[in-house]
């Protein structure tokens, strides 16, 4: 979901674009998207696990279930993360098991690691407003590759609770970076692609896994703190301009009546 923000429609400052962490409603949403993630992965593997539904059972009701929650919740949070749709999708191929030799296991985390750094090359980038010659599509169809031979070639299945801990932890981050679009370089907040930033988060070993959301919170830490920094120094030097413009102008004033009673 590319997420394109206002200011790309109003051209309103960044401060318009700001969201007040200070609200709980800021908060609601990821929330929300976290907690129907739980109970939509939940579902799934019950359906798998215990009510042992054949695949196309399970696929109909999850397709079901991630429409009509598209259609019901269209906040900027579930467009950016794509609602519930790459939260099913995980659970759905990530289900089968097979034997894997030692030469198949190291291709796998060697993707794993690939497809990791691309996206955290992608975050560091977009933070420090580095351009890359490739287009969102083709960055996005990069993403869909590797998601597409990390499943094929997947040794083990995966867990409920893995499963589980991994959506909370894709929806945690996608809500990061949308928090933080707007203290992003202005060439940057119609550019950031946050569905491919955050998707290795459901799929990759969890080495890969832990180094990416180390690298998505620290660089997305540093963007606001830089941020706000800035613009603190900014304001102090407006401050310290309009102090030295008043004592010109008194200074001028008090000039201009020496002048008049003539004591100059």
């Amino acid at each position: 979901m590319h997420v394109c923000m206002e200011a790309r429609r109003h051209d309103r400052g960044p401060e318009s674009l700001m969201h007040d962490f200070a609200l709980v409603a800021t908060y609601l949403p990821i929330l929300s998207l976290t907690l129907r993630a739980t109970l939509l992965v939940s579902f799934m593997f019950w359906c798998m696990d215990s009510a042992q539904l054949h695949f196309a059972g399970i696929l109909a009701l999850s397709a079901s279930i991630v429409y009509l929650d598209s259609l019901v919740f269209r906040t900027q949070m579930d467009t950016a993360a794509g609602h519930l749709c790459l939260c099913g999708l995980a659970v759905l191929s990530q289900k089968h098991s097979q034997q894997c030799s030692d030469t198949g296991r190291l291709m796998l985390l060697l993707l794993d690691i690939m497809w990791s750094t691309m996206a955290s090359a992608e975050v560091i980038g977009s933070v420090r407003g580095i351009h890359t010659p490739l287009p969102v599509l083709g960055k996005a169809a990069v993403g869909c590759c590797c998601m597409s031979a990390h499943v094929i070639l997947a040794c083990s299945s995966m867990g409920v609770a893995e499963q589980i801990v991994r959506a909370v932890v894709f929806y945690l981050l996608c809500s990061l970076v949308m928090l933080c679009i707007p203290f992003a370089p202005a060439a940057e907040r119609c550019c950031w692609f946050v569905l491919h930033l955050c998707a290795p988060v459901l799929f990759v070993h969890a080495y890969p896994t832990i180094a990416s959301v180390l690298v998505v919170v620290g660089s997305n830490a540093r963007l606001v703190y830089t941020s706000i920094h800035w613009r603190k120094e900014e304001q102090s030097s407006e401050e310290r301009t309009a102090k030295y413009s008043d004592h010109s102008s008194l200074a001028a004033q008090l000039h201009t009546a020496k002048s008049a009673h003539g004591l100059l």
